[in-house]
């Protein structure tokens, strides 16, 4: 059927008389809309953490649920924390006359001279194995 066809039968129809009824019922809806409303908004104040929480408090308690189990399972395993004494380890002071004496002994085993002179730092070199060359242009 065409758009035009039906237009046309439309403008053939009679306009039959809306019901009284009807009529009185939408014009009493109409008059109720245009009245002020009452606001909506709940007079008692609410908490924080309602307003956070209200869009899925389900969701939410499941990660509370998930964090806690989380803890709890981190708390349950650890290892014993293991206290370590200030006397227990040498002060460096003694760590170095160990060391001199180590170098000393070394040395005296090896047949050089008592008094050994400490190895100097090596100088920096580059850290690629290929050899740097320049190209002129």
């Amino acid at each position: 059927m065409n758009t035009g066809d039906f237009e046309k039968r439309l403008e053939r129809q009679d306009m039959r008389p809306i019901p009284r009824e009807w009529r009185e019922e939408i014009l009493n809806a109409a008059r109720r809309a245009g009245d002020p409303q009452p606001s909506t908004i709940n007079p008692q104040p609410t908490s924080w953490w309602r307003e956070l929480l209200w869009p899925s408090p389900q969701a939410w308690a499941g990660l509370a649920v998930a964090w806690v189990l989380i803890l709890g399972l981190n708390a349950a395993t650890r290892e014993p924390v293991q206290v370590v004494t200030a006397q227990s380890t040498a002060p460096a002071r003694e760590v170095l006359m160990a060391l001199k004496e180590r170098r000393r002994l070394l040395a005296e085993l090896a047949g050089s001279p008592t008094q050994v002179e400490p190895q100097k730092p090596l100088a920096p070199r580059p850290r690629s194995e290929l050899s740097q060359r320049t190209v002129a242009g």
